[in-house]
């Protein structure tokens, strides 16, 4: 049974990381994640469906388009293996969104695949788009409201004042911190589209879980920025995008359970 869960959730995870890359390319160019079909950005020629399979079609056509003969970023096959590789991981996560684990598993995927879209468009771009999330947002409540209301002993009080109240209050803390901050560098630390990031992660996981998702992410950017400096990859006064950072301290919060989280957080504190 697990084997079986495993080969579906790892094939299911490798199309939607296929349809990622869709939406990574066309949605920050306003282009239609639906129409036109898959084309090659180069000579714009369809690809046909046997060419579009993911990681398979990269490998037969040895990352070239078969049309112009253009290069096909290995950046593709990997986003659809990374894709997968969450996908199957959350099969063994904590039960973050329900107690009901098919339940659980659905909304750990749901979650997954957002965390991916908006972190690979701020990496490209340095923004987050509002349209993601707005939905992501309201299919965050939605599905808490689903899960809570009707396969726990949750009531609808409960279920508006962690899911949504404190998403409002998420954003607007992280505003407060960023004008205090920005007082003393004479720039912002984080932009509005991580106060509306925190947001839509509140509507995932809750309170307990963008506080824990927030802490770790300062840990995780920070170290990661110090490492990038040393290296000289980045200079003092450039830029790099904090929703990266979000992104995986949310996956962790949500995998580990955030209760863990602000567990250890409080053990290194001594509090």
């Amino acid at each position: 049974m697990l084997f079986t869960t495993i080969i579906y959730i790892f094939l299911l995870g490798l199309c939607l990381g296929s349809f990622i890359n869709v939406i990574r390319f066309r949605y920050p160019k306003s282009i239609s994640i639906v129409r036109p079909p898959s084309f090659c950005p180069n000579c714009n020629y369809k690809i046909p469906f046997f060419l579009n399979i993911p990681i398979l079609s990269w490998i037969y056509l040895k990352g070239k388009c078969n049309f112009c003969n253009s290069k096909i970023s290995i950046s593709y096959p990997l986003i659809e293996l990374f894709t997968a590789g969450l996908f199957t991981v959350s099969i063994f996560s904590n039960l973050t969104f329900s107690s009901i684990y098919s339940l659980n598993l659905i909304g750990m995927c749901f979650f997954t695949f957002l965390l991916i879209v908006i972190s690979l468009i701020d990496f490209d771009n340095m923004i987050i788009p509002n349209g993601i999330l707005l939905f992501g947002s309201i299919l965050g409540f939605l599905f808490n409201l689903t899960s809570n209301y009707f396969y726990s002993d949750k009531g609808i009080l409960f279920i508006f004042n962690n899911y949504l109240f404190f998403s409002f209050l998420s954003a607007l803390s992280l505003e407060i911190i960023n004008f205090i901050i920005s007082i003393f560098i004479k720039k912002d630390a984080f932009g509005f589209g991580d106060s509306k990031y925190l947001f839509m992660i509140c509507t995932w996981i809750g309170f307990t879980g963008v506080l824990s998702s927030f802490f770790l992410a300062i840990y995780i950017g920070g170290f990661t920025t110090i490492i990038l400096l040393i290296l000289k990859k980045i200079r003092y006064s450039g830029k790099i995008p904090f929703g990266p950072f979000l992104s995986i301290a949310a996956y962790i919060s949500a995998f580990l359970g955030p209760d863990k989280i602000i567990y250890l957080l409080r053990g290194f504190y001594f509090i």
